[in-house]
């Protein structure tokens, strides 16, 4: 596996450094803290200037898109913020349907199959 690709197997609750956040996300110092400053990024609270892997995901779709739309940093913090609430969305789906039974399980709802009328 490469190593540009390792960031994908990450545990969620691995502890990751400033300065090895800003390489696999392919960003500055610089602009590390100022996601900070936005709000964007939180360093962990037992931690300071370490963040959870669980960030670097959507860190990483918002350099992309910062680079394919020529964004500034501010906006990059916006989506992140949008990219990490979908991801806590699907997390909380999935676990919702986790509980529910599959389909082929469920009774049948609505009116039932078609029948010939009978003469």
């Amino acid at each position: 596996m490469s190593a540009t690709a390792d960031w994908t197997w990450l545990d969620a609750q691995r502890a990751v450094g400033e300065a090895e956040l800003a390489q696999m996300c392919e960003l500055s110092l610089a602009e590390v803290g100022e996601l900070v400053d936005y709000g964007a990024l939180m360093p962990r609270e037992t931690e300071p200037r370490q963040f959870s892997a669980a960030c670097i995901a959507p860190l990483r779709e918002a350099v992309r898109l910062r680079r394919h739309y020529d964004l500034d940093l501010f906006t990059v913090s916006l989506i992140l913020g949008y990219l990490q609430r979908i991801m806590q969305l699907e997390q909380q789906l999935r676990g919702l349907q986790a509980h529910v039974p599959h389909p082929h399980e469920l009774p049948r709802e609505g009116p039932g199959g078609w029948r010939e009328p009978h003469a």
